[in-house]
């Protein structure tokens, strides 16, 4: 088959990407296949190219997947494909791995037109199945949270936090759980110790200020050695006498999870991400292949010219760099921030624009941004470039779902600094957010969108990215303004970043 672009540079895109990626058109019959595609299915390309799906997947839904790939031709948009109750498309085997979840590899599915005339999609499948289990296992967590919190007396048997009961200040009892996560062999060595002791010291003054409610703060175990928490004092009363009752749940495994959450979230913007790609690519393209089919009809009619020679060269090496560029920007966006460093935010965001470019103006959007050239800031860029991604996202789903106005659809960015910090507004005129629902939208799994193209954790992460990896604050309200004469009114997202 012939690519859009050249086959080694295609293949070699597709293949280094740790997900599954097909190429398929209206009658499911399979155009590409991936080298992460073969490994886990144990079929090869050869085998599989020219070939129906569903000769080799028989519980694949056939009518709904068609379905599916005609809307996102027809709508020259990505879709997803809700995998139902077995939460996968391909039947894929877990290796047999003691007390697993799944039997199968969970799965979620974008479908991105890929070439239209020729009725050929992408179908981008990535591995959900740690997700799905962080899911599980959250639930669980929450479950079980729920009920210790209803039955003190049952919990310091039966619970999974630790629990810690003091008279006087000083710690009379403690569950086996909080021997073991604090370190200590034999209740003995806990009975007497007050509050203080348990708490890192400089989280002790977040303590003064609580009162029965739960608060996130650093623990200290008896080697010294720290680890978040979220923990709640209780004040009450049994049998005429006054206890403090302090229940700990260790946070350390979900703060990791929080982190696989945000990979998975970036994983799921990568089928768009290829999508933004074959746009990006389409227009140097055609002027590289016009540059040189002119070049030759010159050449063949012997009137080629110093001047047109030195001008289509200079065209395709323009926009040859422009291709390379792009695939920088991709490779960059898909890097794991180690540690804060310092950058340039109006480059940063400017190279964000970059790999939305195509899908922007594929919608008419007019993305205007104001930003001195020398603003430095000290943070994670990647993380910020997947925040800044999913509100952008957000704003051009909005303008969508909302029809407005091919001619008037405008993303404003504003940066500025203030009080030794950096403001990025990033406004839209996409009629706003639906106000009942607009303390919700940093919610996790909420979402306003259909259960097929929406998970609710796009936001839900920036606000995590945000708040928690970049000590920042996010927030969100309706505005009115004008632009270009012209009054505007739809959301606008305020970001706080420290400068240092």
């Amino acid at each position: 088959m012939r690519y859009d672009m050249p086959i080694k540079k295609f293949e070699f895109i597709c293949n280094t990407v740790d997900n599954g990626v097909i190429i398929l058109d209206e009658d499911l019959n399979v155009h590409f296949w991936n080298s992460w595609l073969e490994s886990r299915t144990n079929i090869k390309s050869e085998e599989i190219i020219s070939k129906k799906l569903t000769e080799f997947f028989f519980d694949i839904n056939e009518n709904t997947l068609k379905r599916k790939i005609k809307a996102s031709l027809a709508l020259n948009s990505s879709t997803f494909y809700h995998t139902g109750i077995n939460k996968y498309l391909l039947n894929i085997e877990l290796n047999k791995v003691a007390n697993k979840v799944f039997e199968n590899m969970q799965q979620a599915i974008t479908i991105t037109p890929y070439d239209k005339n020729k009725r050929l999609v992408f179908l981008y499948i990535y591995d959900n199945t740690l997700l799905c289990e962080t899911n599980y296992e959250l639930e669980k967590t929450k479950n079980s949270l729920e009920d210790s919190l209803e039955e003190i007396n049952l919990l310091l048997n039966t619970t999974l936090e630790a629990i810690f009961l003091f008279e006087d200040d000083k710690c009379t009892n403690a569950n086996d759980i909080a021997l073991e996560l604090f370190n200590y062999s034999k209740k003995n060595e806990v009975i007497n110790k007050e509050i203080y002791e348990f708490i890192d010291t400089k989280s002790l003054e977040k303590i003064s200020k609580i009162k029965n409610k739960p608060i996130e703060i650093k623990m200290s175990r008896k080697d010294s050695s720290t680890f978040p928490a979220l923990i709640k004092i209780k004040d009450t009363k049994l049998k005429n006498k006054r206890f403090k009752i302090l229940t700990v749940m260790d946070l350390s495994e979900l703060k990791r999870k929080d982190k696989l959450l945000v990979e998975q979230t970036k994983m799921a913007a990568l089928g768009e991400m290829i999508g933004n790609i074959a746009h990006q690519w389409r227009q140097p393209l055609s002027t590289i292949t016009t540059a040189a089919s002119g070049l030759k009809m010159h050449k063949e009619l012997e009137i080629l010219t110093e001047d047109i020679f030195v001008e289509s060269i200079d065209a395709i090496t323009r926009n040859s760099k422009h291709l390379s560029q792009t695939i920088d920007d991709f490779r960059d966006f898909l890097k794991i921030d180690k540690k804060r460093v310092s950058f340039n935010i109006k480059d940063n965001i400017q190279r964000n624009i970059s790999i939305l470019e195509g899908a922007l103006k594929n919608q008419s959007i007019q993305l205007v941004l104001n930003c001195d050239d020398n603003c430095i800031i000290k943070n994670y860029p990647n993380e910020l470039t997947q925040a800044f991604l999913n509100i952008i996202n957000n704003a051009k789903d909005a303008f969508i779902d909302k029809n407005v106005d091919l001619t008037k659809r405008f993303i404003l960015i504003n940066i500025y600094t203030k009080n030794n910090n950096l403001i990025i507004k990033i406004k839209d005129n996409a009629k706003g957010i639906d106000p009942t629902i607009i303390d919700k939208i940093f919610e996790p799994y909420f979402t306003t969108k259909h259960k097929d193209v929406g998970t609710g954790l796009g936001l839900y992460m920036t606000h995590q990215l945000i708040e928690i990896s970049m000590n920042g604050r996010i927030e969100v309200c309706n505005e009115s303004f004008n632009y270009k004469d012209i009054n505007m009114y739809g959301a606008c997202f305020k970001l706080t970043l420290p400068l240092d």
